[in-house]
């Protein structure tokens, strides 16, 4: 590229994220690795037992861990919202997933609120709304003025 055309260039000057945020990021990222893993096995194995609606809800799971990391990662203004929307789901559909029977593989993250994982998929998934909310460009930008 030219010098004229690098001039007019959009540029990014938020910082990338340090201390708690990136280790909160990094444990996100572990579990969702796991979750994933952890899908793709359940869902194989639900559909090797013809329960497809099973499979498919299971799968369902690990893939909106994945989009939900993915737009976390990303941060941008399309992503940020795909984040929001995935956290929301991996919040509220173990919650409904603890007072109704989903068809859902033993090693789910919504299975019973998350329970075959001590909860802590749900954790995360709050902890995830809250540093979306903290980290929000539009916000940051009101504050600082």
């Amino acid at each position: 590229m030219d010098k004229d055309s690098q001039s007019h260039g959009l540029s990014d000057s938020r910082r990338s994220a340090h201390g708690s945020a990136r280790i909160l990021l990094f444990i996100i990222l572990i579990f969702t690795i796991i979750f994933a893993w952890l899908a793709i096995v359940g869902a194989t194995s639900a559909f090797m037992n013809t329960l497809p609606g099973t499979a498919l809800l299971t799968l369902l799971a690990g893939a909106t861990w994945v989009a939900m990391t993915a737009g976390l990662f990303h941060n941008g203004r399309r992503m940020r919202r795909v984040a929001w929307g995935t956290a929301i789901a991996n919040v509220v559909i173990p919650i409904i997933g603890l007072f109704a029977e989903l068809p859902l593989d033993g090693w789910s993250p919504w299975r019973d609120g998350g329970i075959a994982f001590w909860y802590v998929p749900t954790a995360l998934a709050v902890a995830t709304l809250v540093w979306l909310y903290h980290s929000s460009p539009a916000r940051l930008a009101q504050r600082n003025g």
